[in-house]
């Protein structure tokens, strides 16, 4: 094929997507609506895309870039000296280090056999469950008191079995901190290992704070906590590929890694999951780092802050309340209105957002999810008209049929519907909550299996 005819097949298959810098995304992308981060950015990405960080004694401009990038997520986390950390392709990487690092100080620590546990609210990242499916641990899933992690069942739950504690600043459900100092007491006394998920919010939350915003503190600062992880691909706006994962000491970066020196080819030497990587992403997290510095940082978080504040006293207005207490870039908002029609209705006016099932064991109804970016700053006010709009319109999808169906067992009628686009995917949350979570995985895989058939 020529030049000319692949250009032009990739120009048909991006009409398929929705456009990334448009500001009507509530997930996915971090959109600055600023084109010189992305120029700078795509320049470095292009640039380095040929080279590996597979070997970085032949590709010396990694270690540069890494010890930049990594340093100044240091910085923002208030490490000292001792703290060291590792690039990453994403958050999943990231935390799965952090989880085989405690795994391996736990069983060289404590020399024992049998499977290590991770004490965890509800409210972690699945990727958490993913990296213990995948090195062998067991995920006791804890109950959350108003949107956060509860003191006191982690410290009913810690025990001699305990590997690692995860909590998250924020949550990605509710955007809410959890209660760090609290926990990470209770894990320091009984010398077990900490680490917060500020996948999310390590990348604005400190700026927050610069701004005089009340951020509960979640870092370094606190004695406990023994790694972080932070994903400069969402509020550090490099491209996607980009986070970090720091440890406290040096020997729990050891525990993270792994090499392997019997091959007859080479030494086996990885600091991530990933063997082969190309450096274009890392380049470009270094460049846009760079090109924002501090200041920049401050301003972007500054109309994230100004977004927020919009859309959170509009979405009021409407009827909106939030679910847990406002304290980090994410809106989750509930109403009496029918928010799957709701969600449904902004689709079909050009908005994406999430719809998230309730939690009837804590109180937590039926909610809309808004991640917000510095775009949204702009585009709030044209959200809340359509938002107004969008309640008062027909639904095209009957929400109590579609809960008909979910409680007679109707389920593959419903994937057959979600499958061939009769059906909105963002019924989803809502079957989800009526089906056994076993009939539930199955079922999403095969929808999966067609999908990319």
């Amino acid at each position: 094929m020529s030049i000319d005819e692949i250009i032009a097949i990739l120009e048909s298959a991006e009409k398929e997507d929705l456009n990334p810098h448009s500001g009507k995304l509530f997930a996915y992308v971090y959109e600055t609506g600023d084109e010189n981060i992305r120029k700078v950015a795509q320049e470095a990405l292009v640039r380095f895309a040929e080279k590996n960080l597979l070997d970085f004694t032949v590709f010396r401009s990694a270690v540069f870039f890494e010890k930049e990038v990594v340093g100044f997520a240091k910085k923002l986390m208030h490490g000292n000296d001792g703290v060291v950390g590792s690039y990453t392709f994403g958050g999943t990487e990231s935390i799965m280090l952090a989880v085989k690092a405690a795994r391996d100080y736990y069983r060289k620590r404590e020399g024992k056999a049998e499977v290590p546990e991770i004490l965890a609210p509800i409210t972690i990242h699945p990727a958490f469950c993913k990296a213990a499916h995948y090195l062998g641990l067991k995920v006791v899933r804890l109950p959350v008191e108003e949107t956060k992690a509860d003191v006191n069942a982690f410290s009913e739950a810690i025990s001699d079995k305990t590997a690692l504690v995860a909590i998250s600043a924020p949550n990605w459900p509710y955007g809410t901190v959890d209660p760090v100092e609290d926990i990470a007491e209770i894990a320091r006394d009984k010398n077990v290992l900490v680490h917060v998920d500020a996948c999310l919010g390590g990348f604005i939350l400190p700026f927050f704070e610069m701004l005089g915003e009340k951020v509960p503190v979640f870092d370094f600062r606190v004695e406990g906590v023994t790694s972080i992880s932070l994903d400069a691909h969402k509020y550090g706006y490099a491209p996607k590929g980009s986070s970090v994962v720091l440890f406290r000491n040096p020997e729990l970066k050891k525990c993270s890694m792994y090499v392997d020196v019997s091959s007859p080819g080479y030494v086996f030497v990885n600091q991530a999951v990933l063997s082969s990587r190309p450096e274009g992403p890392l380049a470009a997290a270094f460049a846009v780092v760079k090109y924002l510095g501090m200041d920049g940082y401050k301003e972007l978080a500054s109309k994230v802050l100004s977004a927020r504040n919009k859309i959170y006293h509009g979405m009021k207005k409407l009827g909106f309340e939030s679910v847990g207490k406002v304290e980090s870039s994410v809106l989750s908002l509930y109403s009496d209105a029918d928010l799957l029609g709701f969600v449904n209705n902004m689709k079909k006016l050009g908005w994406q957002l999430h719809l998230q099932k309730g939690l009837k064991d804590y109180s937590i109804p039926d909610n809309i999810h808004l991640t917000l970016s510095p775009v949204h700053d702009s585009v709030a006010d044209s959200f809340l008209r359509d938002a107004e709009k969008a309640i008062e319109m027909k639904a095209e999808v009957d929400s109590k049929q579609i809960y008909a169906m979910a409680e007679k067992g109707e389920f593959a009628e419903l994937i057959r519907g979600i499958e061939d686009g009769r059906i909105d995917s963002s019924v989803i949350p809502m079957l989800l909550e009526s089906i056994p979570e076993e009939i539930a995985v199955e079922l999403i895989k095969n929808v999966v299996i067609e999908w990319f058939k």
